[in-house]
């Protein structure tokens, strides 16, 4: 095919620009304005989004950067996956340009933006890694060092910085690195650092929003030190950037609080900045911080009614905002606990109210809300005495007396109802519950609560009765007509102390009927049975004792915990609570009163000689010697339990009896004993066993050891069927069992006790190394013979030689004449049996055919 001239021509000027397609320039072109340009834009919006999102709080110091808020970034996600989007298409298509790394960079950042650590801190590493820029590796190393941050990874940020201290940093990112450092800093709370760092390059930073924050930081941390001159230049600094208004407003503020006032007039010419700024049509969102910043300023000054005033003005503007009422609250709440007001029940209230209002992820959140709840279980503790102290008081009115104290309550309630609805007009409708429960609090405390709940006027009304009404005795009828003296008492005052007609009881009204009501509804809460008021009066010795601790503990108000320990003994010496008491007297008078707290020291031992707290008095040592103790008793156990696992009963029933008469006051102890009632069942007989495990119950009424014996004990009638069926209603003839020797006797003729113990005296002393036990069993229908038994004995043959030595022993003693005295060895199934059959008679005959 012949080529035509024009299309010889338009050859060179297509192969120019398929050459020209892949130029550089052409690359870059493309790369900024068709893809960075927008991925970078919409970067930045999330960024400018995220700032104004976020809530600061200028009581504390402002953050450098504002933290990486989820949710926002969760609604941006449309522009971020674009963003992400274009920076890929950039390093695939345009993979010669210039733009390839800022790329890479902007992927990083969405990356880290959506918490995806590892893949950010991959992205990072890979641009320091690879890139030829020098100004973008550093980029990746100040991004690396940002991710560390965010993930708390402290070692791995000062790590990057040793790899960014060999770089030559350019301004921007020597300012950035600067910045970086001041954010470090601020998350580890080293604030001297962060000034150190932010004053490197705070002149110098290009933003204007975070040159404006940097300024006010410094001013917060200087105004921090003290360094009020150094603060007010700070804050001039973020007034002359231009600043957005809630930081102009702020520094405005705190150039206030810093600023000196030598003279009255300087102080008046400052209070009228302030009330500009309170009538500026701008600043209404900010009336709440404006008051409390004049709060702060005369508590600075120490005039602190003038700082509860302005305070309180702060929680009553129209327009609240929630965090400021928190932290106001948290000003009079501390105002109010510490000296020189120390009013815990008011401060109670605030602390309710900071709770109710702060967020909680407030610094200080934790701190604060355990700081309300003690404070709440003071005010508890003292409602329960003041409360249960006057029911108790109108108890002890006769039920005449007492209706006439409750219609005058009623009427008086009825009146201070009708005030409280006058004063509710004038309150504003924007005031919180917990604000105006605040407030009830403090200009009137006794309304907030039910009236009963105040002992003293409780008191003071008894007292107004008794005086219109006289000292009368407790008999009905006292306000009849006939009685002259109560018939010229009567006044237009107490006319609902007179008694009620037929004919006004036709006309009572809603109004009396709800009465009526509340009446009986506070009748019902007067304690009238002996239980009801044991049980106050126990609420009552609780609260003493609790609140005791809380003065202590809490409040270290040691002082008002003496008294209050001190007015526990006083009002109820015997209380459960004594022995604590009285430690807690003594050590606070160890602190106070050496001679007083010897004193309570001996009550302690002399009253309660077997407590753990007396013990440790007389013997400091005493909780280590015991520990020693159990240490050898474990020893020892372990021993005897061994023995009774391999079946060798005897010598596990000797070890046990050593431990028991060698030990004392160990607390391993009850399993002890609960291995030697299980040993009756191996060396004595079933009956024994059972009496063992009622006993065992008897003294360890709890516990797991309990729980166990009480399974034991439901399982001795199928253990003792077995045995009797096996022996078939007729003695055993199987002599290598265990055996024991028994002495019957008639319980009236001789004493038991005194048998027993002449009994264990003998055996110490002829078979010490036998470790023979005296046990006791009742025996018969009516109970009326005794069997003391010895034991354990491996085989017959030594029951039969120590029965002979004990029948020489009792041939020399003195013996009251008994038909029921006998003598005799028998193995421990027979045991069972003896007791089963109840006739002594058919196992002596047996005895006899057998045994020597």
């Amino acid at each position: 095919m012949t080529i035509k001239p024009l299309q010889y021509l338009l050859l060179p000027t297509l192969v120019f620009l398929l050459v020209s397609c892949n130029s550089k320039g052409y690359q870059n072109l493309n790369a900024r304005y068709n893809g960075y340009y927008y991925a970078d834009l919409y970067l930045t919006e999330v960024h400018r989004e995220l700032e104004d999102k976020y809530v600061y709080n200028f009581d504390d110091v402002l953050p450098i950067y504002a933290p990486i808020d989820s949710g926002t970034i969760k609604g941006n996600q449309e522009k971020l996956d674009d963003a992400f989007k274009k920076a890929s298409e950039i390093i695939e298509w345009w993979s010669t340009s210039d733009w390839v790394d800022e790329s890479y960079l902007l992927i990083g950042e969405i990356r880290h933006l959506r918490a995806q650590f590892q893949f950010a801190i991959e992205t990072f590493q890979y641009i320091y890694q690879n890139s030829k820029n020098d100004d973008a590796k550093q980029k990746a190393l100040l991004a690396l060092m940002r991710t560390y941050m965010d993930m708390g990874e402290e070692d791995l940020v000062l790590e990057v910085t040793q790899f960014i201290d060999l770089e030559q940093l350019s301004d921007e990112n020597y300012i950035d690195y600067k910045l970086m450092q001041a954010y470090f800093y601020q998350q580890k709370n080293a604030l001297d650092r962060v000034s150190e760092e932010l004053k490197k390059v705070h002149k110098a930073i290009p933003n204007r929003d975070l040159r404006t924050r940097a300024h006010y930081i410094l001013g917060q941390l200087a105004q921090a030190e003290g360094k009020k001159e150094e603060a007010y230049t700070y804050f001039d600094m973020a007034l002359k950037n231009n600043p957005p208004y809630e930081i102009l407003f702020h520094a405005k503020l705190n150039q206030l609080a810093v600023a000196d006032y030598p003279t009255q007039a300087s102080l008046d010419k400052a209070y009228e900045s302030i009330e500009k700024m309170l009538k500026d049509g701008k600043n209404i969102e900010y009336q709440d911080i404006i008051h409390y910043t004049m709060g702060v300023l005369e508590q600075k000054r120490s005039n602190l009614p003038k700082a509860i005033t302005n305070y309180q003005k702060a929680t009553q503007v129209e327009q609240p905002n929630s965090r400021q009422q928190g932290l106001t609250y948290l000003r009079l709440a501390e105002i109010y606990y510490n000296a020189p007001y120390q009013k815990f029940e008011l401060a109670s209230y605030y602390y309710d109210s900071t709770v109710a209002n702060l967020p909680n992820d407030f610094e200080t959140y934790e701190a604060i809300e355990k700081q309300q709840k003690m404070l709440k279980n003071f005010v508890t503790q003292r409602q329960i005495i003041a409360k249960n102290d006057s029911l108790l008081s109108l108890a002890e009115l006769s039920e005449i007396q007492l209706d006439a104290f409750l219609d005058k309550y009623l009427r008086d309630q009825a009146m201070k109802k009708e005030e409280a609805a006058k004063k509710s007009k004038a309150k504003t409708n924007s005031l919180s519950t917990s604000k105006m429960k605040a407030e009830n609090f403090e200009d009137s405390p006794d309304e907030s609560t039910w009236y009963f709940y105040n002992f003293n006027a409780v008191s003071q009304g008894l007292l107004e009765f008794q005086r219109q009404w006289g000292n009368r005795p407790l008999e009905d009828n006292w306000r009849r007509s006939e009685k002259n003296n109560a018939t010229k008492a009567l006044s237009k005052e107490n006319v609902a102390l007179t008694e009620i007609t037929p004919e006004d009881t036709a006309k009572s009204t809603p109004e009396d009927e709800e009465k009526k009501g509340e009446k009986a509804t506070l009748l019902g809460s007067i304690p009238k049975t002996k239980e009801q008021q044991e049980k106050l009066h126990k609420e009552i010795q609780d609260a003493y004792y609790a609140l005791g601790g809380i003065y202590r503990f809490d409040l270290e108000q040691l002082q008002a915990s003496e008294q209050t320990y001190l007015t526990l003994l006083e009002k109820y010496p015997d209380t459960h609570h004594r022995l604590e008491t009285l430690f807690a007297l003594y050590t606070l008078f160890e602190i106070s009163d050496a001679t007083k707290a010897t004193i309570y020291k001996q009550k302690i031992i002399d009253e309660f000689p077997e407590s753990l707290l007396a013990k440790t008095l007389l013997n400091p040592n005493y909780l280590q010697e015991k520990a020693d103790r159990t240490q050898a008793v474990q020893a020892d156990y372990s021993k005897a339990y061994e023995a009774y696992s391999k079946g060798e009963y005897v010598l596990a029933d000797q070890l046990i009896r050593t431990i028991l008469q060698k030990y004392e006051d160990v607390d391993f102890l009850p399993t002890v004993e609960l291995l030697a009632t299980l040993l009756k069942a191996k060396t004595e007989s079933i009956v024994s066993y059972e009496q063992g495990l009622v006993t065992y119950l008897e003294k360890y009424p709890e516990g797991k050891n309990h729980d166990y014996a009480e399974t034991l004990l439901q399982a001795i009638r199928p253990a003792q069927e077995e045995v009797l069926g096996n022996l078939k209603d007729n003695f055993s003839e199987d002599f290598q069992q265990i055996h024991l020797v028994a002495i019957s006797f008639t319980l009236t003729k001789n004493d038991k006790d005194t048998l027993q113990k002449e009994l264990e005296v003998y055996n110490e002393a002829n078979f010490s190394n036998s470790r023979l036990s005296v046990g006791h069993l009742a025996f018969g229908k009516s109970r009326e013979v005794g069997i003391l038994f010895v034991n354990p004995f491996k085989i017959k043959a030594a029951s039969e030689k120590y029965r002979e030595l004990l029948d020489e022993w009792f041939a020399k003693k003195d013996m009251n004449e008994d038909a029921n005295f006998h003598t005799f060895a028998i193995s421990r199934d027979n045991f069972t049996l003896l007791f089963q059959k109840d006739t002594l008679e058919d196992y002596l005959r047996f005895h006899r055919k057998f045994y020597q």
